[in-house]
């Protein structure tokens, strides 16, 4: 059975379940909001097995690192920050459910204004956190090790502080808009975005 049938199949039997009152709204709404995922991903151009694809990633980060799926490649997690990955193919994350934002011609596509961006890999490429809140930290997951990136693109002059495993200030970035292609994550354990 393919993605697609599979997940019909799914909501057709939730959908009867429901008639018969065994279903709570909470799986109503998993549901529709998966039939939405599945969606966005056709939307995006993926096939059926690279949708799968996509959702076994999301749901593998979403074991690793806890939070909800807001869209077909996207997590938010539970201290406010988004994790966006890359389509299966791409190399670059990029939003599906929003339009390109950013104030600074230089900022990449996945790094709107008013947000730092962390990015798995050197030159904006991989899995890409987001921050947005400044009341919270970024945490860099411990997978991340080695060769990085990131965009600082918050308000005008706002830096970023790095820290290591023992709060340890390792790093601070210039004033926004600034960024660092070739960065690295080994000795970074979070970053306070809003300094």
């Amino acid at each position: 059975m393919n993605f697609r049938h599979s997940r019909l199949a799914a909501a057709a039997s939730l959908m009867a379940a429901v008639m018969v009152g065994t279903v709570t709204a909470a799986d109503a709404s998993t549901v529709a909001r998966e039939h939405g995922f599945a969606t966005q991903a056709r939307a995006a151009g993926l096939t059926s097995s690279q949708a799968q694809e996509l959702q076994d990633r999301i749901d593998t980060r979403l074991a690793e690192l806890g939070g909800v799926q807001t869209a077909a490649n996207e997590i938010s997690l539970p201290n406010g920050s988004e994790l966006l990955l890359p389509l299966p193919g791409e190399v670059r994350a990029r939003d599906l459910d929003a339009p390109r934002q950013t104030k600074n011609v230089q900022a990449p596509d996945s790094c709107a204004f008013h947000t730092f961006c962390a990015y798995y890999r050197e030159h904006f490429m991989g899995e890409v956190l987001r921050q947005k809140l400044c009341d919270e930290l970024l945490t860099v997951p411990g997978s991340w090790s080695g060769p990085g990136s990131w965009s600082n693109n918050q308000s005008t002059g706002t830096v970023a502080r790095m820290y290591d495993d023992r709060d340890m200030l390792v790093y601070t970035t210039r004033g926004a808009y600034s960024e660092d292609r070739t960065g690295n994550w080994s000795s970074i354990y979070w970053v306070d975005a809003c300094n």
